[in-house]
């Protein structure tokens, strides 16, 4: 049942608006003669689609020993064969998984087995020259004068900050282990895929001003898989239905899905016709907490701000 919209509620949710903009005159709503108050509602379908999706790569990390789960452990698994459930049904989220018995062992292929790399700041030399003095150790002061480098203290050179004057560095992939565990990597990705379909009988009110606001679920339903609608009161929501829950079970050929969901929300929306200094025009009124969409409003320049 659609709320029925007052003269004096359509002027206080205008006003409500005008004050949102500095620009806008309140005369024109304050001393609008307001008119016809059509109301009706507006029919925001949605369905979602919960599907995994399994992808397989090959990974690594640094292998600083202990046991290996390779194929002496056993065949291994196929993707879909290993057990993994999502926190939340309709919850996006990814985890990331070794599919067992697939580990070995290999030399790093960034430093092969020697567990560091030559540091690129000082070459190996584990010191750089002073950029300061260029590795002359002294410099002149304001005056003019020669006086002894600040920065390296007549040294010519500084000590490697990247390998603490050693040359080299640790080798990230392996972590200075000199070997790698290689391994099948699984990816699982849990999606809610959303479609929707916007049913408004006034055509002047944007489909997304529906979509933003507050209204009433007047159907529900949830399943392993969901049949269209076919009995909604308004014929175009059992099409749209019928199109999307087509589209939705072939376009993901290569997942699953686990669950399927459609709703369909009644949002009231109030046309209010009204008469100011002799020009015609209208306002809407949409949700339960009357937003306002007033696209002819007359008193938008900043000339307004004058008029109280």
């Amino acid at each position: 049942e659609i709320p029925p919209v007052s003269e004096v509620d359509a002027r206080n949710a205008l006003l409500g608006l005008v004050t949102e903009h500095c620009c806008w005159g309140r005369s024109a709503a304050r001393h609008m003669s307001i008119g016809k108050i059509l109301s009706s509602s507006a029919f925001h379908y949605e369905i979602q689609t919960f599907t995994e999706k399994r992808e397989t790569s090959w990974a690594f990390m640094p292998h600083g020993g202990g046991e290996i789960d390779g194929p002496r452990c056993g065949p291994a698994p196929r993707p879909w064969d290993i057990p993994a459930d999502p926190s939340d049904l309709f919850r996006s989220e990814m985890k990331v998984l070794q599919v067992p018995h697939t580990a070995s062992v290999k030399t790093c292929h960034r430093c092969r087995g020697a567990g560091s790399l030559l540091c690129q700041e000082c070459h190996g030399k584990g010191w750089t020259r002073c950029l300061s003095c260029h590795g002359d150790g002294w410099g002149s002061d304001s005056a003019g004068n020669k006086e002894r480098c600040f920065f390296c203290q007549s040294s010519t050179h500084g000590r490697g900050r990247q390998c603490n004057a050693k040359g080299r560095v640790a080798c990230p992939p392996c972590d200075s282990y000199g070997q790698i565990r290689c391994y099948i990597s699984l990816t699982i990705t849990w999606k809610a895929n959303t479609s929707e379909h916007i049913v408004a009988k006034c055509s002047s009110l944007p489909e997304d001003l529906i979509r933003q606001v507050s209204g009433q679920v007047v159907y529900e339903e949830e399943g392993p898989r969901i049949p269209p609608l076919n009995t909604f009161a308004d014929p175009t929501i059992n099409l749209a239905s019928a199109q999307l829950v087509l589209n939705h079970n072939r376009q993901w050929p290569d997942q699953r899905i686990l669950a399927q969901r459609q709703q369909v929300r009644m949002v009231p929306v109030t046309e209010v016709h009204y008469t100011w200094k002799r020009r015609t025009g209208k306002f809407f009124l949409y949700g339960y907490e009357h937003k306002v969409y007033a696209p002819d409003y007359p008193q938008t320049c900043c000339w307004g701000c004058s008029i109280l």
